[in-house]
């Protein structure tokens, strides 16, 4: 990046490009991909000289943004904003040099940040990777191996959506089912899973629930699989109330929420 497209980037940030250079600033971007990559660096850089306008930090979880915010507002950034509000007033040269060498600064300072969370700060749950470690979707209990079953081939085929990731096909296609034979359990297993997936996470737990009250023999199986929609809600409090039921109780998977208890 070169002298004259850190001063154009920082024009446009000031808002001091006429029309005509900010829409050919507007294209460029488009097609660009290393300049855009460095007017997205200058332009969090840019902004976090205003307490006021932290503009990432709207976007993520109320978890990271004490995170985030202590990491900007350390004494490492702060001398780094000094700097960079120090060069403003410089020369055009001087300020473009100095941005150049703040932007790798910055970045490699998220990146240490990245690298080093799990480390540093063992609190922060990822509720995410720990949901796809232990729901283990690609190996739920197959219904093309089982013998004479009822609906076997619309049980088959509502699998195969499910495989396929095509989740509200599977879920609809395996509700069908439910609400003429409420004595499968894996077909409330599959319907709340598939929900989980599309979001919809009030509906996986109505159905667990359902599956809970059954007289159906794996009826206890819904405490797990509860569990792993809390999770995937990132409702870690309620997850760990069923997995504690499961645990007390020795009911399925108790050897798992033992384990999956003391990550959370």
């Amino acid at each position: 990046m070169n002298l004259e497209d850190d001063i154009l980037i920082e024009n446009f940030l000031r808002n001091e490009l006429s029309d005509e250079e900010r829409t050919s600033f507007l294209e460029r971007i488009k097609f660009d991909s290393e300049f855009k990559e460095q007017y997205l660096l200058e332009k969090q850089l840019f902004e976090s000289l205003n307490e006021e306008d932290w503009s990432f930090v709207n976007t993520i979880d109320s978890k990271e943004t004490d995170e985030y915010e202590a990491l900007f507002k350390s004494e490492e950034i702060q001398n780094l904003k000094e700097v960079i509000k120090k060069a403003s007033i410089n020369s055009k040269e001087s300020r473009g040099r100095i941005i150049r060498l703040l932007t790798g600064i910055a970045a490699a300072v998220v990146i240490s940040f990245f690298t080093l969370r799990p480390i540093l700060s063992p609190s922060v749950l990822d509720t995410n990777t720990l949901y796809t470690t232990y729901a283990d979707l690609n190996n739920l209990p197959s219904f093309a191996e089982r013998g004479s079953v009822d609906n076997k081939e619309k049980l088959v085929m509502a699998e195969k959506f499910f495989k396929e990731k095509n989740y509200e096909k599977a879920a609809s296609t395996f509700d069908e089912i439910l609400y003429s034979n409420k004595n499968v359990s894996g077909v409330y297993i599959y319907i709340a899973m598939a929900e989980s997936e599309l979001g919809n996470f009030d509906k996986a737990i109505e159905v667990l629930n359902e599956l809970e009250s059954s007289d159906l023999i794996d009826s206890e199986k819904a405490y797990w699989y509860k569990s792993l929609v809390y999770i995937k809600a990132n409702k870690v409090e309620q997850a760990k109330k069923e997995l504690k039921n499961i645990v007390e109780k020795s009911l399925f998977n108790t050897p798992k929420a033992e384990e999956l208890l003391g990550k959370l």
